[in-house]
Order: structure tokens, then C-alpha cells, then sequence
């Protein structure tokens, strides 16, 4: 790009590695949070357990849980955004310099621009929900076994099959979001274009893979909640066999084999959007054109026209 500054090419881990202990103190918080969030069903069974009894200090470790929790998600939040605003300029700064050096055009840089917002939104607003659902599945589990060791088990088993199925929808959803992207980048060109029938064509194979994404993100949660109905009536069966259980101790289980299989429904929702970053890195980074794109797809045996 004539006149233009030299930048120097990097990758995007390399883009935002000067930020990376102030990435990972938003994380340490946000794990604090689920934590905080975790321990609610716990403490609330015993704020039930104790009120039963007429021991009124019991509902104190809900009400604690709950005002930390508030605190601290209220400075992550705002921590948050002016985080990766900043790190946000510095990503798309450095996509569209490099990128316009290296001869791509400018239709494609356009949207490779967008996909840069949408690379650091990941660490901004997913990873926090991976995060979240990591520490919902693992802590739900664990204090399942500390309840009883067989609603426990029960609850550990959907691990197995769902680990299995989102594994085989990764490649898959890899495929799917090329192949969007793909079409993404060639929008400004087409509108720019004007023409009815390629602007037709064009929305009409966005909408095609967009269906095909979703499809295949109904699928995954669909089989995973036919898995989790089998699970929540075995514990159902095993709830009506415990010895005396208390009240709060009987919600608290529920309440934690219902937030177990919550987060177990958003696992193909992360595995898409997981791929989908996967993709916009390799855009972003390596300065590719459609074409060499296209051309890889081919290589890894991707069917890039969207079926109807």
C-alpha cells in the first residue's frame, strides 16, 4: 500500500499477547463469579435446612455468596470493556495495514475488519460463557458425588456420549463457518456491485449456510437433552430411594443435575463458535484470499456450494 507505515506481520496470539495478564485477571475473576454462582444451591439448601430447624443464621452463606457475587461481576464487566476496546483497535489496526500491503482487496479486508471485532467478542463474551459452562459441568458433578455417589455417577455418564458427538460436529462446524465466511467477504463487492440477481444470489447463500449451521446445532442439542431426560429420571429413581433426606438437600440436588445438563446443552453452541474463531484467525492472520481459502476447503474434501 503505497505511503503506508510498515507494520510488522503477526499473528493474532501475538497481537494480543502484551495484554495477556490483564486477559487472564478478567478470567481469574470470572472464575471467582461461576464459583460464587455455583455455591448458591448449596448455600440455599442450607438456608432452607436451617429455616426448617428455626436457626435463622443459615440463610447468611446465600445472602454472602450473592453480594460478592454481585461485586465482583459488576468490576469485571466494566474491566471488561475497556480491555478489549483496546485490544480490539489494536487487532483490526494491524489486519487492515498488513492485509492492504499484502495486495488483498479491499472488499475482503472489509469484512475481515468485522471478523476482527468478532475474534476478540470470543475472548470478551464467550470465553467467559465457556468458562462458566466448564466450571457448571465440573462443580455440578462434583457435589453430586459429595450428595451420593450414584446421583453422581448417574450425572458423570452424559459426559462420555456427549464428549463423543460434539468431537464428530468440530469438523463439521469448521467447515460450515469457512464456507460462510467465504460469502461474507465477497458481500461489499457484491453490493458494491448492484447487481439484483448476484445481490439475490448472495443473501440467499448466506441465509443457506446460516440454516446449515443452526440445523446442525439442533441436532447436537437435541440428542444431548434425550440423553439428559434418561439421567434426570434415574436420579428421579434414586432421589425416592435416599435415606431421610432433608428438604434443602433434596433441591439442592435438583438444582445441580438441572445446572449440569444447562451447561451440557450450550457444548455444540461452543464447539460452533470455538470453529467459527478458528476459521476468522486463519483469515486474519495469514492474509489469505478467497480463492486460496476455497482452495484449501477443497483440499480437506469441504463441499463449499450450500445445498438447498
Amino acid at each position: 500500500m503505497p505511503g503506508g507505515l510498515p507494520v510488522k506481520v503477526r499473528s493474532a496470539a501475538e497481537a494480543i499477547r502484551p495484554f495477556r495478564w490483564r486477559i487472564s485477571l478478567t478470567y481469574a475473576l470470572t472464575v471467582i463469579e461461576d464459583l460464587l454462582e455455583l455455591s448458591y444451591p448449596w448455600a440455599t439448601g442450607l438456608a432452607i435446612n436451617g429455616l426448617l430447624a428455626q436457626d435463622y443464621r443459615m440463610a447468611a452463606p446465600v445472602m454472602i455468596a450473592w453480594l460478592l457475587h454481585t461485586a465482583v461481576g459488576c468490576a469485571r464487566q466494566m474491566y471488561d470493556t475497556r480491555l478489549y476496546t483496546k485490544i480490539y483497535n489494536v487487532i483490526v489496526v494491524d489486519t487492515v495495514v498488513r492485509q492492504r500491503q499484502a495486495g488483498i482487496e479491499p472488499t475482503a479486508v472489509a469484512a475481515r475488519s468485522t471478523m476482527s471485532r468478532e475474534f476478540v467478542a470470543f475472548f470478551e463474551k464467550d470465553m467467559p460463557v465457556v468458562i462458566n459452562a466448564v466450571v457448571g459441568i465440573v462443580g455440578s458433578a462434583a457435589i453430586l458425588f459429595y450428595y451420593d455417589l450414584l446421583i453422581g455417577a448417574a450425572a458423570a455418564l452424559l459426559f462420555v456420549p456427549v464428549a463423543v458427538i460434539n468431537r464428530n460436529y468440530m469438523r463439521l462446524s469448521l467447515a460450515l463457518n469457512a464456507s460462510l465466511n467465504n460469502q461474507l467477504e465477497q458481500e461489499v463487492r457484491v453490493i458494491d456491485g448492484a447487481q439484483p440477481q448476484a445481490v439475490m444470489d448472495h443473501f440467499t447463500d448466506v441465509r443457506t449456510w446460516r440454516i446449515r449451521l443452526s440445523d446442525a446445532d439442533a441436532r447436537n442439542w437435541t440428542i444431548i437433552e434425550a440423553l439428559s431426560m434418561v439421567v434426570f429420571v434415574l436420579v428421579l429413581v434414586r432421589v425416592a430411594y435416599l435415606p431421610n433426606p432433608e428438604a434443602g438437600t433434596i433441591f439442592a440436588i435438583f438444582f445441580y443435575v438441572w445446572r449440569l445438563m444447562e451447561k451440557l446443552d450450550l457444548s455444540p453452541q461452543i464447539v460452533q463458535q470455538l470453529m467459527r474463531l478458528k476459521d476468522i484467525r486463519r483469515r486474519i492472520e495469514a492474509g489469505m484470499p478467497i480463492e486460496a481459502i476455497g482452495a484449501e476447503l477443497e483440499r480437506e474434501g469441504v463441499d463449499k456450494r450450500p445445498s438447498q
